[in-house]
């Protein structure tokens, strides 16, 4: 990568990053010089081709995400690890599952229809009714979360 400087709205981007990172100016991406754990709601969960878009499957949320992509390291550091968050997951009926999107691109353009990240999807019995898009907050995903929670 170059020393190339990233434009005043991507150098704005990258200013509220606290994951390490880099811009690399020949793809404008913000990438990610680490990789943040998912807590094992989501890591220890089912395969998410068993549940994407399955009918019967229940309530199923979808973390889009890249190991490449900094706003991505930091949705998983920030908000996906938030201890609010991690106990909404958990709850009865609720199903949380991650697709990275470099190593399951098929799955991420045949059952999500896009690579875009960070990209949260919420599946109802197999049929998607909700996105996320783009990195947000805990308390901005709790939000988002709790409009489809039965327990809300």
């Amino acid at each position: 990568m170059t020393d190339a400087q990233p434009p005043a709205e991507i150098r704005a981007w990258m200013d509220r990053l606290t994951v390490d990172h880099e811009y690399d100016p020949e793809t404008g991406f913000i990438v990610a010089k680490e990789v943040v754990s998912l807590p094992a709601v989501i890591a220890a969960g089912q395969e998410a081709t068993e549940l994407i878009g399955m009918p019967g499957s229940g309530l199923v949320v979808v973390f889009a995400t890249a190991d490449r992509c900094a706003p991505c390291q930091q949705y998983k550091k920030s908000a996906l690890n938030d201890k609010a968050v991690i106990e909404m997951l958990s709850r009865p009926g609720v199903r949380a599952v991650h697709v990275e999107v470099d190593r399951q691109p098929e799955l991420a353009a045949s059952r999500l229809g896009s690579k875009a990240i960070p990209l949260t999807y919420l599946f109802d019995d197999g049929v998607r009714v909700a996105e996320l898009r783009g990195q947000r907050s805990a308390d901005e995903l709790l939000d988002w979360l709790g409009q489809f929670d039965p327990e809300s």
